[in-house]
């Protein structure tokens, strides 16, 4: 036998489901608050107020004219080797540049690491880091007297 649907049964069934809305909502803010960290930066108030000596460092390194190709390659044991071409405007190569880096996963700053490159011909540069597969950023700057920043995503494999 069927019962009828009464105003009862039809509030039940609606305060079901919307209770099932809400804990489903409650459930993917808590767990979006606890694994989400916030800003990017540090100190993001302090970066934007060296925004102007960025962009004259910017316009400095465009004067210099160096030019970088930046790649990868996977090595043994899962390393990774981060290749940078580092050359001038007319193509003859730069030696003797102190490079430094970091190698940045775009979701995961937890997963950042530091390189440390070291010239292992005329104008190429080598850092060795452990790192998985996936997206990553390579951002690459002249710890030196010439202002000079590159950056490139890989993919790696």
């Amino acid at each position: 036998m069927i019962r009828p649907l009464t105003g009862r049964g039809v509030l039940i069934w609606l305060a079901g489901f919307f209770g099932l809305i809400f804990l489903t909502d409650a459930i993917f803010i808590t767990e979006a608050v606890k694994t989400f960290r916030g800003e990017d930066e540090q100190k993001p108030y302090l970066q934007g107020m060296e925004y102007n000596h960025t962009l004259a460092r910017r316009a400095e390194q465009a004067l210099l004219g160096w030019q970088a190709s930046i790649d990868a390659r996977r090595l043994k044991a899962g390393r990774v080797a981060i290749l940078v071409n580092l050359h001038h405007k007319d193509g003859t190569p730069e030696t003797g540049a102190r490079l430094s880096g970091e190698l940045r996963h775009p979701a995961d700053e937890n997963r950042d690491r530091s390189l440390n490159f070291q010239q292992i011909s005329s104008g190429l540069y080598e850092a060795q880091v452990q790192a998985g597969p996936g997206h990553w950023d390579v951002l690459v700057s002249n710890a030196g007297g010439s202002p000079f920043q590159a950056m490139r995503r890989l993919w790696l494999r």
